[in-house]
Parts: C-alpha cells; sequence; structure tokens
C-alpha cells in the first residue's frame, strides 16, 4: 500500500502532545484512565478517527483504552499479529484498510496499540514514528501506573467511586462523538443545513459533557497527588515564551492579540516548573476564552523577593458576586463559556503548593486581572 501521508503531522499538536505526555508520566492515574488519555492524545497529535490500546487475553482481544471510532472484532487479528512478530503491522492482509497497529512492550500482559486514520487518509512514515513513540511512552506510563495501583494507591473511596465512573461514562461519549463528526463531515452522505445544526448543537453539548468528566478525573489526580512538587531551576521567560509562542499562540481568536514581557530583572526560580507552567497555561487559557476582541497580556517582574506573574485580559470581566467564587471547582461563570470549572481551581491549589497567592481583579466591561506571587524557591516541606 502506500505510504504517502494525505495529512502532515501538526507541530502545534506534536507540542501538545508532548505536554499531554508529561502530565501523564507524572500524574496519579489509574490504568484505565490513564490507557484513554494515550489514546485522547495520540489520535489528536496524529490526526486518527480512533485509537485504542488492546490486550490479548485467553478468550479474547480486549480493548484497555480507547478514543473515537470504536474498532470491531476484524481488527482484533492485526493486534495478535503485531504482538506476535513484534512489530508495527500497516495495513491488513485481506483488506487495505490504513489501520496501524503498534506492539507495547508492557508486562504481564501483551498490548499493542492501533490507530485508524479518517476516510481518505494514509499514515505515512512519519506518523509511524510519532505512533512507535506513542507506544513506548505508553509502555513506560502504564507500567508506573501498574506499580503504583499495586502498592495500594487506591482506597475505594469517594473518590475512587468517582473516577471509575467518570472513567465508564467517557467511553460511550467517545464513540458518540467520532460519529457525530463523520456525519458533520458528510462522511456517509450530504447533510441538510437543519441536519447540521442539530448535529453541531449535539457535538456542542457531548463535548461540554466530556469535558466535564475529564475535569472530575483530573480532580481526583490533584487530590491524589496532595502538595507533592519537584524543584528544579528556570526562568519565567522560559514558561512564558514557551507558552505564548506554542500552542496558546494559535487559541487566540481573530481580533484577540497575544502579548508577553518578561523583566529581565525577575530572579530565576528554583521550583516547580511543571506546576508554574500549568498555573499560566490555565490562566492564559481562561483569558482567550472570555476574551472576543482586544488583549490578552501575560508579564513576570520581581516583586517582595519572588516573582509576580500577571495575565490581564480586556475581556467583559466579571460580576462582583462571582468573584468570591472564581477559584471553586466546578464552576465556569455566567458567560455562557465551556469548560471543567476547575482550571482557576487547579492555580490556587498549584499555587498553594508552590508557597504563593493567586489574586483576581475585575470590572464588567473592563476585563480581568489575575496575579500570582510565587517565591524563587520550592517551600520545604
Amino acid at each position: 500500500m502506500s505510504t504517502e501521508a494525505i495529512f502532515s503531522v501538526d507541530p502545534t499538536r506534536l507540542e501538545q502532545l508532548l505536554h499531554v505526555q508529561e502530565r501523564l508520566l507524572l500524574g496519579a492515574l489509574d490504568q484505565g484512565t490513564l490507557a484513554d488519555r494515550l489514546c485522547q492524545s495520540t489520535a489528536l497529535v496524529l490526526g486518527a478517527s480512533g485509537v485504542r490500546i488492546a490486550a490479548i487475553t485467553p478468550a479474547a482481544v480486549e480493548t484497555r483504552g480507547a478514543y473515537g471510532i470504536p474498532f470491531t472484532a476484524t481488527d482484533d487479528a492485526i493486534v495478535r499479529r503485531a504482538i506476535a512478530e513484534r512489530r508495527p503491522v500497516l495495513g491488513d492482509t485481506t483488506q487495505d484498510t490504513g489501520v496501524l497497529t503498534l506492539p507495547i512492550e508492557y508486562e504481564p500482559t501483551g498490548l499493542a496499540m492501533q490507530l485508524r486514520p479518517w476516510i481518505g487518509a494514509v499514515f505515512g512514515v512519519e506518523h509511524v514514528g510519532l505512533a512507535r513513540y506513542a507506544a513506548s511512552l505508553a509502555a513506560v506510563a502504564l507500567q508506573q501506573a501498574r506499580i503504583r495501583q499495586e502498592a495500594g494507591a487506591a482506597d475505594g473511596g469517594p473518590a475512587e467511586i468517582l473516577a471509575s465512573l467518570s472513567h465508564d461514562l467517557r467511553q460511550p461519549l467517545n464513540v458518540m462523538l467520532g460519529y457525530t463528526q463523520l456525519l458533520i463531515d458528510d462522511t456517509y452522505g450530504a447533510c441538510t443545513v437543519e441536519q447540521r445544526e442539530v448535529l453541531t448543537t449535539i457535538e456542542r453539548h457531548a463535548r461540554e459533557l466530556y469535558t466535564v468528566l475529564t475535569g472530575a478525573l483530573d480532580l481526583v489526580r490533584l487530590e491524589r497527588q496532595a502538595d507533592q512538587a519537584v524543584a528544579e531551576t528556570f526562568t519565567a521567560r522560559d514558561v512564558i515564551e514557551d507558552l505564548c509562542t506554542g500552542s496558546l499562540a494559535h487559541r487566540a481568536g481573530a481580533g484577540v492579540t497575544l502579548t508577553w514581557h518578561a523583566d529581565p530583572s525577575t530572579p530565576p526560580f528554583r521550583s516547580d516548573r511543571f506546576r508554574v507552567r500549568q498555573i499560566l497555561q490555565n490562566l492564559v487559557d481562561n483569558a482567550l476564552r472570555h476574551t472576543e476582541s482586544g488583549e490578552v497580556s501575560v508579564t513576570a517582574a520581581p516583586h517582595d523577593r519572588g516573582v509576580r506573574l500577571a495575565v490581564a485580559d480586556t475581556g467583559g470581566g466579571i460580576a462582583a458576586e462571582d468573584l468570591p467564587l472564581v477559584f471553586a471547582p466546578f464552576r465556569t461563570g455566567r458567560r455562557g463559556r465551556t469548560g471543567s470549572g476547575l482550571g482557576l481551581y487547579i492555580v490556587k491549589r498549584f499555587c498553594a503548593t508552590l508557597g504563593g497567592e493567586v489574586h483576581v481583579a475585575s470590572t464588567p466591561g473592563s476585563g480581568t486581572r489575575f496575579t500570582v506571587d510565587l517565591p524563587t524557591e520550592l517551600p520545604s516541606r
């Protein structure tokens, strides 16, 4: 079969994959949730319509994690072949489907990652290379999750019940979203204007529910991690430049400018880079979602023997009665925007872990400004 790629690898999505995989490796997710997240991030960066992680059992091939269009029993034979031959398999022996299957070196069970391209697209050599990277990373992450689980990380309490329910509900939602997108793209025939509007509405609400369920899993992960942090040396400029010239730069809508400035005299951090980055990323993402025109600015400057990070926007602002509740979990405000309602909650939690504080000031109609004051050194525990 041809290995010429009809679609290319988006560098922005590759950057997102790397950061998502970093979060997964640092997190404390159970094996099932971790497998779903690995499938999701792999599908996004490789443009796959469906991804699954499958295991061979004495009775059948079982799906351990999935995202997008589901696989069928006819795809199981390819899983067995890839694991038996210990090499990637592109396509099928019976029909040229373009399915890419890669073995995952993972004990104690033979696993494989399987990817299905969108109709009309094929995987090229560069996609095989990235998929092999994702499969290798999946092996490491799943092994760590298994070790944590065997060590008693799960306690069977309410948080585990929430995680289990969220995980189980996300799988059928993945299937719904995948098929809805196929219908919107006229894969099964042209839609009328009215039909497309209905499908778009279904997709929007399904994605909102998916975001809420993902947020619930993030909350469980956050509670499990407690106040763990890792110290390393870096600068605020490094983090801001990485964010504002990378994936977030592409999030700014038409008429919105994302600007940034780091005062050269800002002292370097000896702190948790992942948490500092996540604080800024959540604040900038929040500002971009609530700014339809104008500017979102990100700054860093020295402050009281530490560093002050600020994110300001020219959006609609926050009502006075909502300000005391902006950092509460699962609150998305009254402006009709989507989201899990956990971004600002995580900001506050991470600020506390790093020994800092976060404040918000806003005037309806005049925008919002978040300021984060952090010490340069990670507090001793």
